[in-house]
């Protein structure tokens, strides 16, 4: 697959939010009322703060926006995710998965992966503002709305649903050039969101160092203690998924170690809602095994 495809869609210019200049215009395009699209910029009680432990025991904040005004976010993403994509961004891309991310790097000599710390925190609105106002040429009242609707604090909000999306064209001319220093070294990029992976027969530090610096021009900082590097290694992991020596893809242990203690409940286990429910638990599991040990190699 060509280093310069792209994902199916429409040209940027094609975009319905191209070159508008009328906020009325704009609320009809994201079906919501004058009146109420100028309530989701003023009012202040959009979001909802929390803190959300993952599965390494850190707690991290997110902020929920309010129903309504997820349902325009929504509505924004859906129309943002119709303009092509680059083939290397694989997250916010349409129909592409992790898994998908991982295929990418079958049988590759040396791996690294990068990861940009607060990805989402660290976009702030004016980078927001830029993309509508400057790439897709809105007028700077209607750039000023969307800007408002799709921030909060003055960043990318994480708990919403057209952030992925928004990350990724608040920073395309990054990724761009990212991606031609990578095709200089003849090397092979993905984007999940905010993993970064290059692989080829060589990927030098000079490569790593270069994509730091593209990323502290935008104000990202990549977080070094999640770097890794992997060369000439029987397999390595890459978003969640292992890639074998043989160009097989497999779950982790730990999702097999997740199977095997679900498997232990249900022997000790009598009451009949609970065993649904932990049955259920590990169809998926084992579904999702099926899915990824199907994957071809790209």
């Amino acid at each position: 697959m060509p280093k310069n495809s792209y994902t199916g869609g429409y040209e940027l210019n094609q975009s319905p939010f191209y070159c508008l200049k009328s906020k009325f215009k704009l609320s009809k395009l994201l079906h919501v009322g004058k009146s109420k699209l100028k309530i989701l910029t003023k009012s202040e009680d959009l979001y909802r703060e929390e803190k959300i432990t993952g599965k390494n025991g850190k707690s991290r904040p997110v902020q929920k926006p309010r129903p309504d005004l997820k349902k325009v976010q929504k509505r924004v993403e859906k129309l943002l995710k119709r303009i092509k994509i680059p083939i290397y961004i694989h997250a916010p891309a349409k129909g592409i998965s992790h898994i998908n991310n991982a295929q990418a790097h079958i049988n590759a000599a040396v791996v690294r992966t990068l990861d940009i710390e607060k990805y989402f925190a660290s976009t702030p609105s004016r980078h927001v503002y830029s993309f509508f106002h400057k790439w897709l040429k809105c007028s700077p009242d209607v750039a000023a709305v969307l800007t408002k609707i799709l921030t909060f604090k003055g960043s990318l909000p994480t708990g919403s649903p057209s952030s992925p999306i928004i990350s990724y064209f608040s920073h395309i001319k990054m990724w761009e050039s990212i991606n031609e220093i990578v095709n200089h070294y003849n090397c092979n990029l993905t984007v999940y969101m905010d993993d970064v992976t290059i692989s080829g027969d060589c990927v030098p530090d000079q490569l790593i160092w270069q994509i730091k610096q593209q990323f502290y021009r935008c104000g990202l900082r990549s977080n070094d203690k999640k770097e890794k590097c992997y060369i000439r290694k029987n397999s390595y992991e890459i978003t969640g998924i292992i890639v074998t020596e043989k160009g097989e893809l497999k779950i982790p242990n730990r999702q097999h170690k997740k199977m095997y203690k679900i498997r232990q409940a249900l022997r000790l286990e009598t009451e009949p809602k609970k065993r649904q429910k932990l049955i259920q638990s590990l169809k998926g599991l084992k579904a999702y095994e099926r899915q990824i040990t199907m994957v071809k190699s790209a």
